[in-house]
């Protein structure tokens, strides 16, 4: 500090972590995190578990902590971003890494299936029939097509689930709504999926969220009329969310 008050520079940071401090900010720009702050604390702490690993000669050490890395990759960012193609690579990387000497390199089902439900999870039972359609046999090998395809789809199929609550919330009291009611939104929603003219996952998800105003208004000046008559007993958020799932799920593409 007196060389730098006299004038003098600063000692340069060592080679290494310069590297790193570099390649981290690189990763915050790359990912552009909502908290930067929290985001290159995880990223330190992979990097340090990365290290300690490597020098035992695992890594990782259990499919538990291969899955959990994987999955921190692919939260980096969300998956309209740039940067979700090149986190979901190296997920695949980290799965495909054998545990122990005995194992050979690769991505076997049983792995890829747990991480699908990793990533569901939020989703709750509704995510059951979805996983089941992109699931692989436990000791098939996984490309990296297959895989790619399976985790959007996963990430694309909690945000129509997002949508599908908010549109319940909009209708509820007291965490209940009318059985009429939901039916009819689950109408508008079945009407605007079936004319969006692609059974693309993203597409399904941008139908899901621009449903005419006009359109839900009519629908619901509709179904408060019917409301009267009304014997059945209300429904439920995660009720409409089953009935709401199958619209999506029956548009994605197998791939297994």
């Amino acid at each position: 500090m007196a060389a730098a008050a006299a004038g003098g520079a600063e000692p340069p940071l060592p080679g290494g972590l310069s590297l790193t401090l570099r390649e981290a900010l690189l990763k915050v720009l790359e990912n552009r995190p909502q908290d930067p702050v929290s985001f290159l604390g995880d990223y330190f702490q992979s990097l340090a578990s990365a290290a300690a690993a490597s020098e035992e000669k695992l890594v990782p050490r259990t499919q538990e902590e291969q899955v959990s890395n994987a999955l921190k990759q692919l939260l980096f960012c969300h998956y309209n971003r740039p940067a979700f193609s090149r986190n979901t690579a190296l997920a695949f990387q980290i799965l495909s890494c054998p545990t122990n000497k005995r194992k050979k390199p690769g991505l076997k089902g049983r792995v890829y299936t747990e991480l699908l439900k990793q990533i569901c999870g939020s989703a709750g039972p509704a995510s059951s029939s979805l996983i089941h359609k992109l699931r692989c046999w436990d000791h098939e090998a996984v490309p990296f097509g297959v895989f790619r395809h399976g985790v959007l789809t996963c990430f694309v199929f909690l945000d129509y689930v997002k949508i599908s609550r908010r549109l319940f919330e909009v209708v509820a009291e007291s965490g209940e709504a009318s059985r009429t009611v939901c039916q009819a939104l689950l109408e508008a929603l079945q009407d605007a999926l079936s004319t969006s003219g692609s059974a693309r996952g993203t597409r399904c998800l941008d139908t899901a969220s621009k449903l005419s105003p006009d359109q839900l208004g009519h629908t619901m000046e509709q179904a408060m009329r019917l409301r009267r008559n009304e014997t059945s007993p209300p429904m439920t958020r995660e009720d409409f969310t089953q009935l709401t799932a199958p619209l999506f799920i029956q548009r994605v593409k197998p791939m297994c």
